[in-house]
C-alpha cells in the first residue's frame, strides 16, 4: 500500500512541477499601455479667435476646442452659394424651355417681316408709277417748251420789223426761259424716279426677304428650346458650383477645431491672436476608450491564441491588479526575424505582433505604464 502511494506521488511530481512552471510563466509577455488619442488641428490654419478648453478638461465629441478667424471662408461660401443659385436658375430656365411671351414675340416679329415682304410689290408699283408720272411731266414740259420757243422766235421777228413793242418780245423771252427751266426740272424728277425704282428693285426686295428669313429662323429657334448639349453644359456648371459650395463649407468647418470623441484635453497651449499653421497640431484628445497594449508572441505560442480570445493583463503601476482583455489583432507577418532561419533555435526567435485591448471602464490604468499579459 505504501509502495503504491509512493509510486502515485512519484508520478504526480512532474505534473506539479509543470503546473508551477506554468504558473510562473502565466504572464509571460509584457508591453507598454497605449491610450487611444487623437491629434487635432486644422487643415487650413489661421488666426486664433477663441480657446474654449484647457489641459485636463473633459470634452464631448464635436465640442469646439479652438476657433479660428473664418471671415474669408464665410465670404467664399457666400460667393459660392450665389454662383450655385445662378447656375441652378440657368439650368432650370433651359429645362423649362421657351416662355409663352418669348414665343409670342418671335411670332410677332415674323409676322411683321412677312408684312414688309408682302408690301414690296406695292412699293415697286409705286416706284414704277412715279417713273411714268415723271415721264409724262417731261413730255408735257417739252411740249410747252416747244410752243414757248416758237412764240419767242415769232416775237423776235415781229420786234425786228417794228410790229410789236419791246415788252411783248420780253414777255415771250420770259415764257421761253420758264419753259426750259420746267423741262430741266421734269427731267430731274424723272431721273430721281428711275433711281428710286432701281433701288427698290435691287435692295428693298432683298432686304425684306432676308429679314423675313431671319425672323422665321428665330421663331423656330425659340420654339425648339435649348439643345441637349446646352442642358448638359448647364447641368455640369451647376454640379461644379455645388461642389464649390461643399468645398467652401468644408473650409469653413476647418475654422473650428473640435473634439473627435469624448475625452480629456492635453498639450493645448494657445491663446487668442496666435497663428496656427495648416495641419499643425493644436491639441491632443485622450479619448475615453479602452487602452491597448502591443506584445510580440513567439511563433510556438501562436497556436494558443486567436482574435477575440479573452486574456488577462496585470498592471505593474497598480500593484499587480489584473484586468480582463481581448485579443483584437494578430499580425500576419513575423517581427524580429533573423536573416537566415535555418536552425530550430533561429525559428524560435520568430515573433508576431499582437494587439490586446484592455477593458478599463473606470479608467484606472495610466497611459505609458508597463503591463504583463497572460495568454492562458
Amino acid at each position: 500500500m505504501l509502495g503504491r502511494d509512493w509510486v502515485r506521488s512519484l508520478c504526480l511530481l512532474p505534473v506539479a512541477a509543470l503546473c508551477v512552471a506554468c504558473g510562473g510563466a502565466r504572464f509571460g509577455y509584457s508591453g507598454t499601455l497605449q491610450p487611444e488619442s487623437a491629434q487635432i488641428g486644422s487643415t487650413i490654419g489661421g488666426r486664433v479667435t477663441g480657446v474654449y478648453a484647457s489641459d485636463g478638461d473633459r470634452v464631448k465629441a464635436g465640442q469646439v476646442i479652438v476657433a479660428l478667424d473664418g471671415s474669408a471662408e464665410r465670404a467664399a461660401l457666400a460667393a459660392a452659394r450665389g454662383q450655385q443659385a445662378q447656375a441652378a436658375a440657368a439650368l432650370a430656365d433651359l429645362i423649362a424651355g421657351p416662355r409663352p411671351e418669348e414665343v409670342a414675340r418671335a411670332l410677332a416679329a415674323e409676322a411683321s417681316a412677312k408684312a414688309v415682304l408682302d408690301k414690296t410689290p406695292q412699293a415697286l408699283r409705286v416706284a414704277r408709277d412715279s417713273v411714268r408720272e415723271a415721264q409724262a411731266s417731261v413730255s408735257q414740259a417739252q411740249a410747252t417748251g416747244t410752243q414757248a420757243t416758237l412764240a419767242y422766235q415769232r416775237a423776235e421777228r415781229l420786234y425786228a420789223q417794228g410790229a410789236v413793242a419791246a415788252q411783248a418780245r420780253d414777255d415771250a423771252r420770259a415764257s421761253y426761259e420758264s419753259a426750259q427751266a420746267a423741262i430741266k426740272a421734269a427731267n430731274a424728277r424723272l431721273a430721281a424716279a428711275r433711281a428710286q425704282l432701281i433701288e427698290t428693285e435691287r435692295s428693298d426686295t432683298t432686304v425684306a426677304q432676308q429679314s423675313y428669313a431671319s425672323a422665321v429662323a428665330n421663331r423656330q429657334l425659340v420654339q425648339a428650346g435649348a439643345r441637349p448639349q446646352q442642358i448638359d453644359q448647364a447641368r455640369a456648371a451647376y454640379d461644379a458650383a455645388r461642389a464649390n459650395v461643399a468645398a467652401a463649407q468644408t473650409n469653413l468647418r476647418e475654422m473650428s477645431v473640435t473634439a473627435p470623441a469624448d475625452g480629456t484635453i492635453d498639450s493645448l497651449d494657445l491663446r487668442a491672436g496666435d497663428l496656427v499653421g495648416p495641419r499643425a497640431q493644436v491639441a491632443i484628445v485622450r479619448e475615453f476608450r479602452d487602452p491597448y497594449v502591443r506584445i510580440y508572441v513567439a511563433q510556438h505560442d501562436l497556436g494558443l491564441i486567436h482574435v477575440g480570445q479573452a486574456v488577462q493583463v496585470r498592471s505593474d503601476a497598480l500593484g499587480g491588479q489584473q484586468f480582463s482583455a481581448t485579443i483584437e489583432q494578430i499580425d500576419q507577418d513575423a517581427q524580429f526575424t533573423p536573416r537566415d532561419v535555418q536552425t530550430a533555435e533561429d525559428r524560435s526567435d520568430l515573433s508576431y505582433g499582437v494587439k490586446v485591448r484592455v477593458h478599463d471602464p473606470d479608467r484606472k490604468l495610466p497611459g505609458g505604464t508597463t503591463v504583463e499579459v497572460s495568454l492562458q
